[in-house]
Formats: C-alpha cells, structure tokens, sequence
C-alpha cells in the first residue's frame, strides 16, 4: 500500500499518557462507534483508557482510531484517507525517549496570555525526558476540516485540566 495521511510531530513533556487519555475520550465523543487498535471501545472503557507503557527502545508505538468496523475496512483499502462523510482514520506514533533534551532557543510560543507567551518566546528548553509523537490524520490540517479537528483535539488534550487520579 502507498503511504497516505499526512503527519504532525510534536515533542511532548511526560503528561503525554494522561493527554492520551483525554484524546481517546475526545474520540469517543466524535464517534460513539470509536474502535482503538482495531476494537470497539464501550463507553466504560472510553472512560478508563489508559496508554500502555512505553518503552525507550528503537521502536514507535501506535494507537489508532476509527468510527467502526466499516472504516477498518476502508482503512484496509485505502490508507489514511477520507471517506464519503469526510472523515477517516487516524493514529498517533510515539516513542518516549528517556534521555535528556536540550534546544537553544524556543520560537512560536502559543500559550494562553501575551505575556506568557513573551516570557518564554526566545527561551532555552531543558527537558530530562520526552516523547516524540507523530498525529497521522487522513489530510492536511490545513486544508482538512475534519483533520484540523483530530489536530485541535490532540492538542487540547494537553491543556485540559487534569481529571481525579491523573
């Protein structure tokens, strides 16, 4: 099969399995049907859901998303694409990287407050671990309705508040 979807990486600090948590709850909401890992996912285990451990080894874990057992089949067929209601499959790869991470300088600052924003716009960043996570939906974001909606709930996941027990 040829590769489909399109890719948005992100580097994460370590709340990426209890933001994973939240996205999962977030895909249930879009599709009561949701299947992970090619299973159907009742509402107690939407609730429940946790991202298995994560190893630090040369190898990207995956978990992916559809509505049901039809966009499985779709997904066979056709990769990461849309389907005829716009919507398609999607996964998040990841890998947690158990080493220390350094940039010179942080740029693009997107945070809740202009000031926020400019206390940490230009910045070094120092982080003991980290997860590289890559969001594969079905089209550009860009231009994709339904991809810049997996894109934003991916991202509000990490700005959440935090749920009893996380």
């Amino acid at each position: 099969m040829e590769l489909t979807g399109h890719s948005t990486d992100y580097i994460v600090d370590g709340s990426f399995p209890q933001a994973m948590s939240r996205f999962v709850r977030r895909a249930h909401q879009r599709w009561p049907g949701l299947f992970v890992y090619g299973e159907p996912v009742h509402p107690a285990a939407a609730a429940d859901w946790q991202l298995p451990e994560a190893d630090a080894d040369d190898y990207a874990s995956i978990v992916t998303f559809s509505s049901g057992s039809d966009m499985e089949e779709f997904w066979e067929e056709n990769g990461y694409a849309l389907d005829a209601s716009n919507q398609g499959p999607y996964a998040v790869f990841y890998r947690l990287h158990a080493e220390p991470l350094q940039a010179t300088k942080v740029s693009g600052v997107r945070v809740g407050s202009p000031e926020a924003a400019d206390t940490v716009e230009g910045t070094a960043l120092l982080m003991s671990q980290y997860y590289a996570v890559s969001l594969v939906t079905p089209a550009d974001p860009s231009v994709d309705q339904f991809s810049k909606a997996v894109v934003d709930d991916f991202a509000e996941s990490f700005r959440e508040t935090p749920l009893a027990g996380e």
